[in-house]
């Protein structure tokens, strides 16, 4: 990491850097430490017999990871398979760290009409070790065709908190 010039003059100068230098920095160091997973793609696939299948790719680190759950092809069904499938790739990411004591499960997600475009809110109830987790996440989206990358992103706004305290050290 490279210093600001100001915090790295003041420094040689043995002084203590201008408090702008001292935040900017701090803000960096904790920029760099924080890590969160990423949505980078979700698929929905209806399959012959007439139900659907749905595909969630997360990213974290420059590693994938892929959660498919089968869903009834209706808008609840396929929003429940998105989360579902979000948090099942959410919990493969934590395979390849310590973490594994991490227990996630979608209690339920909901899409709700506001303001002229949609809020999808969702619920994860958790564990982690001995910490118990209630956790709510919402995501807004335009259009109807939107809503199942919106559960998507309303179980990273839950879950991520989690996440981020236990895998991201």
């Amino acid at each position: 990491m490279q210093r600001p010039l100001a915090t790295t003059q003041a420094r040689r100068a043995g002084c203590r850097p201008p408090p702008q230098a001292q935040h900017r920095e701090r803000m960096t160091t904790a920029h760099e430490a924080r890590s969160r997973l990423r949505f980078d793609s979700l698929e929905h696939v209806t399959t012959p017999d007439g139900s659907g299948r749905v595909s969630v790719r997360l990213e974290w680190r420059g590693e994938f990871f892929e959660g498919t759950v089968s869903c009834l092809e209706t808008q609840q069904g396929i929003l429940k398979a998105a989360s579902q499938a979000a948090l099942a790739a959410t919990l493969q990411s934590t395979v390849s760290v310590t973490a594994s004591d991490i227990r996630l499960e979608v209690v339920g997600v909901k899409a709700v009409r506001a303001f002229d475009g949609w809020v999808v809110v969702t619920r994860i109830n958790g564990n982690a070790g001995v910490d118990s987790y209630r956790l709510l996440g919402a995501a807004p989206c335009e259009g109807e065709e939107d809503l199942p990358g919106a559960a998507v992103k309303a179980v990273l706004n839950a879950s991520n908190r989690v996440m981020e305290q236990r895998v991201a050290r």
